[in-house]
């Protein structure tokens, strides 16, 4: 099963980091006892029904990280969610704040205390209350596993067939748990933007193509309906959204049309991604966003698409958050407007959701530095709930990151945060990459630990700027995760249009 690491893997309970939002919380994430009500009239109480996890066709999650149960008639006070495996069954009853009559939260248990659930491996959900006992829905459980950013060591991989800066990048899961595929878009190659489509294998390894293929395949047929820069990418597919299973699509989001202009576009575009072959579709045209962006962020998590931030039509930062369904066949629903905005606008920020929590780190507050050019950002970090396409209260994590980052790129694996590359405070390549973890605990508002700087071989030494960069789907053969950095511009300072153009390809090659 096909593992998306960088939104569901963790080695810690993430239930008191919800509770900090004030938006939900899940007490009673263990333990056992189902609810009941009584029934005064004759009316019959209906049966539940589970409709899906996580709006997901084929749910996946490691123990203790909560599922999103929706469905219909689990009333409103809470009954209990029953996880099964074999003759191992663990009853769960969620706290009142994360039970509804049409979804229930829960964190999937690690056993019953004495016997731990086998990962991989599949449980069986149900929920009872005092109407009986639900459908049951199959949940995949994948491994958490440990690693440790400080024992990274760097290559490089097969390079982009030129230069490019502003582009962007997503990783596509294959057909099996050892294929994946690449797919860039778009970027300012130094003298225009350019509506480029590459695609390429990934391997296990991190390294970048075949022995068939040698080179990054651009994408003939399938190029951005317009030139692009500064946009945004997300990938959806049967584990993370309601799409058909093997069904792979990508996203790009707003951006920059012309390297002139000021104001970003409203353009949404989707493509599909053949799960076998890598092959990219044309792009259809859907629902704009509700303002045009450019520098703004935008991830997948439980079948809703969010995008946070970026540069207005005037070339000024937003605190705009939205959020879409992902639709069965790769489309989205409507766009809607968050109530709970990000507390101070910024853009060429980063963002990605773990466990129910949406994190947005960093980014620019500026709004006079042109795209292409080098400025800083701040250290702030902001965290909330996101649950079923709604943003709770956003908070700022009471630690912040060590360097004033912006236009960097990030990576999120088993629990693990790294920030990366950017333009920050300090000389080149003193700040390159930093880290954090998931906090189970949470105390303090501190939803992230503190950060701890990575030097030497830790670092890439890519040293650029608005480049490309995610975590592979693909675990290597010393099970650990492989990240990538693609192309950007070399950093020079902290001001000014920064140095040379680069198509190089970095990867992780140790631990």
């Amino acid at each position: 099963m096909m593992q998306h690491i960088w939104q569901q893997k963790s080695l810690m309970t993430i239930c008191s980091v919800a509770l900090a939002t004030g938006t939900w919380a899940l007490a009673g994430c263990g333990g056992g006892g189902g609810g009941s009500s009584s029934n005064t009239t004759t009316t019959t109480t209906p049966t539940p029904q589970i409709q899906n996890v996580n709006s997901s066709t084929t749910p996946t999650s490691p123990v203790s990280l909560p599922i999103e149960i929706n469905g219909s008639g689990f009333q409103s006070a809470p009954g209990k969610v029953t996880f099964t495996q074999g003759n191992l069954s663990v009853d769960v009853t969620p706290a009142a704040s994360v039970w509804s009559d049409t979804g229930v939260v829960a964190a999937v248990p690690t056993g019953n205390g004495t016997t731990n659930f086998t990962t991989p491996g599949t449980v069986n959900v149900t929920v009872t209350t005092s109407g009986g006992t639900s459908n049951a829905v199959a949940v995949n459980l994948v491994p958490t596993l440990t690693f440790n950013p400080s024992a990274m060591g760097w290559q490089k991989t097969t390079p982009l067939p030129r230069p490019m800066t502003g582009l962007r990048a997503a990783a596509v899961p294959g057909s099996t748990s050892t294929s994946a595929f690449a797919v860039v878009t778009g970027g300012f190659d130094g003298t225009a933007n350019t509506n480029t489509v590459w695609s390429d294998n990934l391997n296990q390894d991190g390294t970048v193509g075949s022995l068939t293929n040698t080179a990054w395949s651009l994408i003939t047929t399938a190029v951005l309906p317009t030139t692009l820069a500064h946009h945004a990418m997300a990938e959806a597919d049967d584990t993370n959204s309601l799409v058909a299973a093997g069904k792979r699509y990508v996203y790009v989001l707003g951006g920059q049309v012309n390297a002139t202009d000021t104001a970003g576009s409203t353009a949404v575009y989707v493509a599909s991604v053949d799960s076998v072959a890598g092959t990219v579709s044309t792009w259809t045209t859907l629902a704009a966003l509700p303002q045009p962006l450019m520098g703004l962020a935008a991830t997948v998590h439980n079948g809703y698409l969010y995008v946070a931030g970026g540069l207005n039509t005037n070339g000024v930062p937003v605190t705009a958050v939205y959020s879409a369904a992902v639709n069965t066949d790769g489309t989205l629903g409507a766009w809607t407007t968050a109530g709970n905005t990000l507390p101070t606008a910024r853009a060429f920020g980063k963002m990605f959701v773990f466990g129910g929590i949406i994190y947005y780190i960093d980014g620019d507050t500026n709004s006079s530095i042109p795209p292409n050019d080098q400025g800083v950002g701040d250290t702030k970090v902001y965290y909330a709930s996101a649950i079923r396409g709604v943003v709770g209260t956003w908070t700022e994590n009471g630690n912040s990151t060590i360097h004033d980052r912006a236009k960097g790129v990030l990576f999120a694996a088993y629990g693990q945060v790294i920030s990366a590359e950017g333009v920050y405070q300090g000389s080149v390549g003193s700040g390159e990459m930093e880290t954090s973890t998931i906090n189970a605990n949470n105390t303090g508002n501190l939803a992230l630990n503190s950060w701890t700087g990575l030097t030497g071989t830790q670092d890439a030494g890519a040293n650029v700027y608005n480049a490309a960069g995610f975590t592979s789907p693909l675990v290597s053969i010393t099970n650990a995760p492989r990240f990538l950095i693609i192309g950007g511009q070399a950093l020079t300072g902290t001001t000014g249009t920064g140095g040379a153009l680069s198509s190089a390809v970095y990867y992780n090659n140790l631990p």
